[in-house]
C-alpha cells in the first residue's frame, strides 16, 4: 500500500521541513548484547529513524549520553524519501573520511505476506505477518493494516500496513514497537548535508570491501607470518551482510 504522499517540498531554507501529520513510534532495538531506544517519526512526505537512548548494566552515564549527543549533533539517522523512493544516511564505516550520503532504494525488499497464519494482536492492534530475505537474513515482521502506513523501523518498509514487531530468524537483531503517537502536526527537519555528496549504495559497498581488505592486509603484515593467513570475515557483525 503506498504512503500518503503529498508532494516532497523542497524550501532553500536550512535546515528543510516537511509536512503537517503524522506519526511517531518507539521501538526497543536489540541486536546482539546491545539494547537501544529508537523513534520512527513519519509524516506525509518523509520519515526518520533515529536512537534516543542507548540501553546496558550502567545505564544513561555519560558516555552514553554524550554517544547520542554526538549523534543528533552531527545528523545521525536514517531517512526515507517517499516520493523519491530513496532512503539516505550517513556513511559511518571504520575507514570513512569522506562523510557521504549512502543513497539506497525503498524498493530493495520482496515481502511473502503469510496468508495461512492467524491474525494476532499487539499494542492492543491486529497484527499480521510477513517474510523476507533482505540483504542475506531472513527476518519474520508483523505489521499492522489498520495502520495504513508502508514503513518501519529501519530500512525496513513495503507492507500493506505499519511494522510493528520484525526479527532476524537467526536472532542477530530485533525491533519491537513499544509506543505509537498519533501527531496533529509533524514538521520533520533534515540536514541540508542529506541532499548532496550522495553515494548510491552498491558503490559504496565495493569501495568500502576494497579499503576494508587493504587495511586488513596491511594489518596482517605486521604479523608473524604463522598468523597471516588468517580470515577477513565480518559479515557475521553487521545487519546487512554484504561487505
Amino acid at each position: 500500500m503506498k504512503h500518503y504522499i503529498l508532494g516532497f517540498i523542497f524550501l532553500f531554507i536550512s535546515p528543510f521541513v516537511f509536512g503537517q501529520t503524522g506519526l511517531k513510534v518507539t521501538y526497543e532495538e536489540k541486536q546482539v548484547i546491545t539494547t537501544s531506544i529508537t523513534q520512527l517519526n513519519i509524516n506525509d512526505d518523509i520519515s526518520i529513524y533515529k536512537t534516543i537512548s542507548i540501553k546496558g548494566e550502567e545505564q544513561n552515564t555519560e558516555e552514553r549520553k554524550k554517544i547520542i549527543k554526538n549523534m543528533d549533533k552531527n545528523s545521525i539517522y536514517l531517512v526515507k524519501v517517499f516520493k523519491d523512493n530513496k532512503i539516505l544516511y550517513p556513511a559511518i564505516r571504520v575507514f570513512d573520511s569522506k562523510k557521504q550520503i549512502i543513497s539506497d532504494s525503498l524498493n530493495s525488499i520482496k515481502w511473502k505476506i503469510m496468508t495461512n497464519i492467524p491474525s494476532s494482536k499487539y499494542l492492543g492492534r491486529k497484527v499480521k505477518m510477513a517474510k523476507c530475505r533482505f540483504r542475506e537474513r531472513n527476518y519474520t515482521a508483523f505489521y499492522c493494516p489498520d495502520i495504513p502506513i508502508s514503513d518501519g523501523p529501519f530500512k525496513f518498509n513495503g507492507l500493506p500496513g505499519l511494522i510493528l514487531k520484525i526479527s532476524s530468524d537467526d536472532n542477530f537483531i530485533s525491533f519491537v514497537a513499544t509506543k505509537i503517537e498519533f501527531l496533529n502536526q509533524s514538521k520533520l527537519q533534515v540536514s541540508p548535508k542529506y541532499f548532496s555528496n550522495q553515494i548510491p549504495f552498491w558503490t559504496y559497498v565495493k569501495l568500502a570491501k576494497k579499503e576494508m581488505a587493504e587495511n586488513y592486509k596491511q594489518f596482517l603484515s605486521t604479523l608473524p607470518p604463522d598468523q597471516r593467513n588468517t580470515k577477513f570475515d565480518v559479515k557475521s557483525d553487521r545487519i546487512e551482510m554484504v561487505f
